[in-house]
C-alpha cells in the first residue's frame, strides 16, 4: 500500500495533472478513498444547508437540531455514494458506446476524484458560515439566500471540478476529454428521456 503521504499528494496534484493523477490511482489502486471522498462530499453538502438554515433563522433551531443536523449528514453520505454508483454505472455504460475501455470501478474512481474541488469549495464555505465571514439572509420562514461569495465560489470550483471529471473520465477510457463530454450528454439525454416520456405518454395516449 502507498504510503500516506502520496495518498496526500494525490488531493493535491489532481487539480493540476488529473489525467496523470487519476492514471496512478486507478493502476495502483482504484478504489482508494473513492468510498470516503463520495461520503465526505454528501456530508458537506449537508452541513453547509444546516448552517446556512440555521444562520438565517437561528429561532427555528430545536433542542434536537444537533441530531438532527448528524442524522442528515449520514443519510447526505450515504446518498452521495449511492449517487456515485448508479453515475458510475451509467457514464460507463456511455462511455462503452463510444469505445470507452474503462470498467465501473475505474469510472467511479475518476467521478470521486474529480470532485475534489466541489468538496473544497464546500468545505470553505462551511469554514467561512462558522466564522462568519459570509452570513446568509432569510427570504422566509423554513426559507434562505444563498451568499453571493458561496455561490461564485462554488461556481469557479464547480466548474474546474467538471474539467478535471471529464479529464479523468477520459482518461481511464483512454479517450479524449470531448468525448468524455459527449459520454455525460448521452447519459443526460437519457435521464431526460426518462423523465419526459410518461408526461408524452399521457398527452398523446
Amino acid at each position: 500500500m502507498p504510503p500516506a503521504e502520496d495518498s496526500v499528494a494525490l488531493f493535491f496534484k489532481i487539480w493540476i495533472a488529473p489525467r496523470d493523477t487519476i492514471r496512478q490511482i486507478v493502476d495502483s489502486d482504484p478504489r482508494r478513498h473513492v468510498i470516503a471522498i463520495a461520503a465526505l462530499s454528501g456530508a458537506l453538502s449537508s452541513l453547509e444547508g444546516s448552517w446556512l438554515g440555521a444562520m438565517s433563522e437561528p429561532r427555528a433551531m430545536a433542542a434536537l437540531w444537533p441530531l438532527m443536523v448528524a442524522l442528515k449528514v449520514v443519510l447526505f453520505a450515504v446518498w452521495a455514494i449511492v449517487g456515485l454508483y448508479v453515475a458510475g454505472w451509467m457514464i460507463t455504460a456511455a462511455c462503452r458506446v463510444l469505445g470507452g475501455l474503462a470498467n465501473s470501478v475505474q469510472t467511479r474512481a475518476a467521478i470521486a476524484w474529480a470532485s475534489i474541488p466541489g468538496i473544497a469549495a464546500t468545505g470553505l464555505g462551511v469554514i467561512g458560515l462558522l466564522a462568519g465571514i459570509v452570513t446568509p439572509r432569510a427570504l422566509r420562514p423554513g426559507a434562505f439566500s444563498f451568499p453571493p461569495e458561496l455561490m461564485i465560489l462554488s461556481a469557479i470550483l464547480g466548474a474546474w471540478g467538471l474539467v478535471l471529471e471529464l479529464k479523468c473520465v477520459g482518461e481511464v477510457n483512454h479517450f479524449s476529454a470531448w468525448r468524455a463530454l459527449a459520454a455525460q450528454l448521452i447519459v443526460l439525454a437519457v435521464l431526460v428521456a426518462i423523465i419526459v416520456t410518461p408526461f408524452i405518454w399521457r398527452e398523446f395516449r
